[in-house]
């Protein structure tokens, strides 16, 4: 039976919102091939998921890569993902690049940190914690430091199993590049003695560099420096004036 396009896609858009794929499914599919953008994508997500349809990853990365090609920065970064992952097209770090790099030329953010967050939100692929880790992971590594604070986060809340050596590892790196709230948390943590050895002075020190850019850190530091003597405040005020030198960003 031939499906009006628009009721096609009034139809995808009601029925996808409510959350009943299998009736939508058969209307995004008809509104997709119509060349609605945001149909391909609702498609591309359901094969990707099986919501609505059998799983099958080479039918998301066709219809990926269609809205993909019209310069849609999420759709470009799990096509890049999925040619880095060989999932759903034969693996392929050349193409993976030339779609990440798509992605850099879009957004102030490293692509795989983009890919990470379209897992942990959920968004087109379905919600996965394992798999935003990985990414985040894949960017930290090479030195990234949002990728840095958000791997240490997940580690910190238990979305990947809690570690808080590994969280404060991770917010270290990401501290020592000049992310402000990877210092509050790393200073947050040396209060705590979570993940490292308890150290107020360490804490003062972390919190003072990231209230030269979030006023939200001033009251721990405050909190902290309450509780210093007036010798241990010194030095740990001495320690917070080399770490604004070495650590905040300018």
């Amino acid at each position: 039976m031939k499906i009006d396009p628009i009721t096609a896609s009034q139809k995808c858009v009601s029925l996808d919102t409510a959350g009943n794929y299998d009736s939508a499914f058969p209307y995004c599919k008809a509104s997709a091939e119509n060349d609605n953008i945001y149909a391909q994508t609702l498609i591309g997500s359901m094969y990707f998921r099986g919501k609505g349809t059998p799983q099958s990853y080479e039918q998301a990365a066709y219809w990926f890569q269609k809205v993909a090609k019209q310069g849609d920065v999420n759709a470009q970064a799990i096509v890049g993902s999925m040619y880095s992952q060989g999932k759903g097209v034969p693996q392929n770090n050349a193409q993976a690049s030339d779609w990440f790099q798509k992605v850099a030329r879009q957004v102030n953010l490293n692509p795989m940190v983009v890919v990470g967050d379209i897992y942990l939100s959920g968004q087109w692929v379905g919600q996965n914690n394992e798999q935003a880790a990985y990414w985040y992971q894949m960017a930290a590594e090479q030195g990234d430091s949002n990728a840095q604070f958000r791997l240490g986060t997940m580690y910190y809340g238990g979305q990947i199993p809690q570690d808080f050596v590994q969280a404060a590892y991770w917010y270290q790196k990401s501290a020592e590049q000049g992310n402000f709230n990877a210092q509050a948390f790393l200073g947050g943590m040396y209060y705590e003695g979570k993940g490292v050895v308890k150290d107020n002075k360490q804490a003062y020190a972390w919190l003072s560099v990231a209230a030269t850019h979030n006023e939200e850190a001033i009251k721990p530091r405050d909190s902290v420096a309450a509780q210093l003597s007036p010798d241990e405040l010194i030095e740990a005020q001495i320690l917070a004036a080399e770490y604004i030198g070495k650590y905040s960003v300018k």
